[in-house]
C-alpha cells in the first residue's frame, strides 16, 4: 500500500511512484494498522474469484516437456542423478543408458613415419645419402598395403602417399646425380 503525502490518497498498483494528481513521490504505508485485516504470518489470497479461491494452494500441474517454465517456478539448477529426475507422464522404470564405448584408434603410425623420414632426407640433403628416400619409400609403400588390406584398422593414407612420393622424388634427384657425376667423370 501506497501514499501520497499531500493529497492523501491510497494506490495499490506497485508500478507507481508518483501521485498521478499533484506529482509527489509516493510513500510506503509499512504499518499494520492502515489494514484491519493484516496478518503477518498468513499471506493474502492471490484470486478473489470464489471456485478459484479452494484450489489457489494446490500444487501446480508439471509442465509438459519443453514447455515454458515462469523463472520463479523453475526446478533448482542442481544436476540431479537420472533416476532421481521427475517426469512429466509416468513411465516404465528404463536401464540408463550404456556408457559410450571408446573409438579404437586407427593405426597411422608408418604412414606418418614415412612422411617424416622424407621430409626429413630433403632438409638433410646429402648428409645420409639416398638412405632416408630408400626408407620413405618402403615404408610408404608397406603402409598402403596396410590400408589396402585392412581400412577399417589402418589409416594415414594421405601420409603415406607424401612420404612415398617425396621418397621417389628423393631417390630420383640422387640417381639424376650420380648419372650427372658419371657423365662428368667420362668426359674429362
Amino acid at each position: 500500500m501506497k501514499y501520497c503525502p499531500q493529497c492523501q490518497k491510497q494506490f495499490d498498483e506497485a508500478w507507481l511512484s508518483f501521485c498521478p494528481d499533484d506529482g509527489t513521490a509516493l510513500i510506503h504505508e509499512l504499518t499494520p494498522s492502515a489494514d484491519p485485516n493484516w496478518n503477518p504470518k498468513i499471506r493474502g489470497p492471490q484470486v478473489e474469484t470464489p471456485e478459484e479461491r479452494e484450489t489457489q494452494w494446490l500444487p501446480k500441474e508439471v509442465p509438459l516437456p519443453g514447455a515454458w517454465i515462469a523463472p520463479d517456478e523453475r526446478p533448482p539448477m542442481n544436476p540431479v542423478p537420472w533416476e532421481e529426475r521427475p517426469r512429466a507422464t509416468p513411465a516404465p522404470w528404463q536401464p540408463p543408458p550404456p556408457p559410450a564405448m571408446p573409438v579404437a584408434s586407427r593405426n597411422q603410425n608408418l604412414a606418418v613415419a614415412s612422411m617424416i623420414v622424407g621430409i626429413a632426407g630433403v632438409v638433410l640433403m646429402g648428409c645420409f645419402g639416398p638412405l632416408p628416400g630408400i626408407a620413405a619409400l618402403v615404408l610408404g609403400l608397406v603402409a598402403l598395403s596396410q590400408i589396402n588390406r585392412s581400412p577399417e584398422k589402418y589409416t594415414g593414407k594421405p601420409y603415406a602417399m607424401a612420404g612415398v612420393i617425396i621418397g621417389g622424388l628423393s631417390l630420383a634427384f640422387y640417381i639424376l646425380f650420380l648419372i650427372w657425376v658419371l657423365f662428368a667423370s667420362a668426359l674429362s
